[in-house]
């Protein structure tokens, strides 16, 4: 456990980690030092003479010139008093000091998983649940923080200060001690050895519980509108209601399991200050011999209860949260590392120079656990400045091309080829420079138009007339102007829900053409507009179209009549390639395609 959380954190983590072990160690002496000053006091108020017995109490005594006993103790209070002080005050910038440690881990160890994750081929998501992914970032980080990291700082600490105030005690009074120890001892270690497997079990299942509690949310809030048309209110309140009940059951359980041993072990040691008495009464020592070893032993018990309960419930807390973090773990160290990627240089890359063709060679292609390939051995060229697309039934592997151009999708097997450039590894970002994407689903951030269509652009790299010019040929800058109430800067709602579908579809044409891409890939990009509004989008994409390679995933095939070339796609092989009035006459499968819809 305490190897992979240490694996977890970066190397200037570690160091700060180590320093506050340091701080926490220094902390525990103090500490321990104020109480072990209780001892000689209480020694002092009941037999001063003492003072001439020892000498060091002597010789302050004498040098600096006090008149009496009683001020000489009553200095010696003082400083038993200051060191009391300046302990708890150590003790309370120790904990601070670990407050801010263990949250911005919470902020560090989040961040690193989002960008593991965010770093991940497209094929990664292709098999994932998004609302588990936001899970581990947003909550199980923080139960690793919490119930891991934070209980192993607070284990070193207070058992430090445990050890030191065992020490001490069995330097004074040993046989007494070591039964006690072996009695408190015992009781913690034989309660943590009969609920360690159901911490582990409960544990496992929180994790469980916590992962169906976010999907049930997503799922809930997914499609909001579907929800409310058709009543279904009631089904997704019972689809979270069982596992957050679970999950609130478990953390209970391992909370209340954690603090099992204290009231016990409080009667315990509190009873044990009457042994103590009655063992001193028993060996025939007198009031003044027995009284600072009680107060001793009294004021130690105080101090020594909390830690050992800080160690046992930070023992269980970290039993119960294992799965938490092997999950992080297996996610942060599964992956490829990530170190050398910097966004803002990807960004920078100079596009692939794109002036003559685009070639796939052989292409195959299959998705994950899927035996069947769904493109097999395709071989297409697409002429730089003209217009290209891919008509078929669903299914026929369409969106599938358009994922490969865009290098979303690795091919199984095939070559893609720029300008007699190979695509690789190496260069695709640079391939990427010249794309941009217009797919069928805009997804729209809960935030101004500007955002929206300059997406993922800082503040002040924003270009407003580039932004008005996307905005034009997307046939959304009327409406923007005369009927949103801010105009650019109107807030369009969680995922444009203020705005109608063929507005969010031409918000999304925006962001494409406002980076001005060399090539833009239309993926039934114009399903959701209206007849007249898709002809105006496609006139003003024709009108740059000049300079610009046109790829387009047909959905209506009235939109594709002008194309310079059209592919026919059926089960992920290519059965016709023409212009649209000879494959209508000529082949048979687009002909159906034309009638069907």
């Amino acid at each position: 456990m305490i190897k992979k959380i240490f694996k977890i954190l970066a190397p200037i983590e570690r160091k700060r980690l180590y320093i506050i072990f340091g701080v926490m160690f220094f902390s525990a002496i103090i500490e321990v030092a104020g109480i072990a000053s209780i001892l000689p006091f209480l020694s002092l108020i009941t037999n001063p003479d003492l003072i001439q017995d020892n000498r060091f109490l002597k010789y302050f005594y004498e040098n600096m010139n006090f008149q009496n006993v009683d001020r000489y103790l009553i200095f010696i209070g003082v400083v038993v008093l200051i060191i009391l002080i300046v302990s708890n005050a150590l003790v309370f910038l120790t904990q601070w000091g670990l407050a801010r440690f263990s949250w911005m881990r919470n902020h560090s160890i989040s961040l690193r998983l989002l960008r593991k994750y965010i770093h991940q081929p497209y094929k990664f998501f292709l098999n994932q649940n998004t609302s588990l992914l936001g899970k581990n970032i947003l909550s199980e980080v923080q139960l690793v923080v919490k119930g891991i990291i934070v209980p192993i700082l607070e284990i070193f600490s207070r058992g430090i200060v445990a050890i030191f105030i065992i020490a001490m005690l069995v330097i004074v009074e040993p046989v007494l001690v070591l039964a006690l120890i072996f009695v408190l001892g015992g009781a913690y270690a034989l309660t943590y050895r009969l609920i360690k497997t159901r911490l582990n079990i409960r544990g496992e299942k929180r994790f469980q519980a916590n992962a169906q509690r976010y999907k049930a949310v997503n799922e809930a809030f997914g499609d909001i509108k579907q929800v409310k048309l058709m009543g279904f209110e009631k089904f997704f309140l019972k689809r979270f209601s069982k596992p957050s009940s679970e999950f609130a059951q478990h953390n209970a359980s391992a909370q209340i399991i954690g603090r099992i041993p204290r009231y016990i072990i409080e009667i315990i040691a509190f009873g044990g200050i009457i042994v103590v008495v009655l063992y001193f009464l028993a060996t025939g020592k007198g009031l003044e011999e027995f009284l600072p070893i009680i107060g001793l032993y009294a004021f130690s018990t105080y101090r020594l209860l909390p830690a050992l309960q800080s160690i046992f419930a930070g023992t269980a807390t970290m039993r119960f949260n294992l799965k938490s973090l092997n999950a992080l773990y297996e996610d942060i160290y599964s992956f490829k590392d990530d170190k050398d990627i910097n966004i803002s240089e990807i960004k920078k890359m100079d596009p692939i120079p794109f002036t003559n063709e685009l070639i796939l060679e052989n292409i195959t292609f299959s998705y994950p656990e899927s035996k069947k390939p769904i493109l097999k051995d395709l071989n297409i060229k697409i002429n730089a400045n003209t217009s290209v697309a891919f008509a078929g039934s669903t299914g026929a592997g369409k969106t599938t091309i358009a994922n490969i151009i865009l290098g979303l999708l690795k091919p199984d097997t095939g070559r893609i080829f720029v300008d007699r450039t190979e695509v690789n590894d190496k260069n695709l970002s640079s391939w990427q420079q010249n794309l941009g994407y217009i797919p069928q689903d805009i997804y729209l951030q809960d935030d101004t138009v500007i955002h929206n269509i300059t997406f993922g652009i800082p503040d002040d790299k924003i270009d407003m007339s580039s932004v008005i010019e996307a905005a034009k040929i997307a046939n959304i800058h009327d409406f923007v102007m005369e009927q949103l109430p801010s105009k650019y800067d109107t807030i369009v709602g969680e995922k444009g829900v203020r705005l109608s579908g063929g507005q969010k579809q031409r918000i999304g044409i925006a962001r494409a053409v406002y980076h001005d891409p060399g090539v833009l890939v239309l993926d039934e990009a114009t399903s959701a507009l209206d007849g007249v509004t898709e002809k105006e989008v496609f006139k003003a994409i024709e009108n740059i179209a000049k300079s610009k390679t046109l790829i387009i995933i047909a959905h209506r095939l009235t939109t594709i009549k002008d194309c310079d070339v059209i592919y026919v796609l059926d089960n992920g092989i290519i059965v016709g390639k023409g212009k649209y009035e000879e494959l209508i006459k000529k082949n048979n499968k687009f002909r159906k395609i034309a009638q069907a819809r």
